[in-house]
C-alpha cells in the first residue's frame, strides 16, 4: 500500500462526539473505539471523499493554519491505528 493509495471510511462507520473524545463503531471489526481529535478529523476528511494520506493532511493543514509537516507529523500516528482498527479501509 503506497502513501498514493486511496482510502475512505469503512462502510456503515459511526462516529459520535463523547465529551472531550470520540467514539467510534467500525462493524467491519464489531468494535467500539475512543479517538482522538486527529484521528475524528480524518474519519471527517475522508467521510467527505477518498483520499491519500498525503492529501487528508494538506486539507487539515489548511484547516489548521499549520504546516504539513506538523500535520503530517500528528496524522501519521494516527493513521495506521485507523487502518487497524477497521475504521478506515483502502479503496481499489
Amino acid at each position: 500500500m503506497g502513501q498514493s493509495t486511496r482510502f475512505g471510511p469503512t462502510a456503515g462507520l459511526l462516529v459520535e462526539p463523547l465529551g472531550d473524545a470520540w467514539v467510534a463503531f467500525s462493524p467491519l471489526s464489531g468494535e467500539t473505539m475512543f479517538l482522538n481529535d486527529p484521528s475524528a478529523a480524518i474519519v471527517e476528511v475522508l467521510s467527505e471523499a477518498p483520499a491519500d494520506m498525503h492529501a487528508v493532511c494538506a486539507a487539515l493543514a489548511h484547516d489548521a493554519e499549520a504546516s504539513l509537516q506538523q500535520v503530517s507529523d500528528v496524522i501519521g500516528q494516527s493513521w495506521a491505528q485507523l487502518v487497524e482498527g477497521g475504521l478506515i479501509v483502502a479503496l481499489p
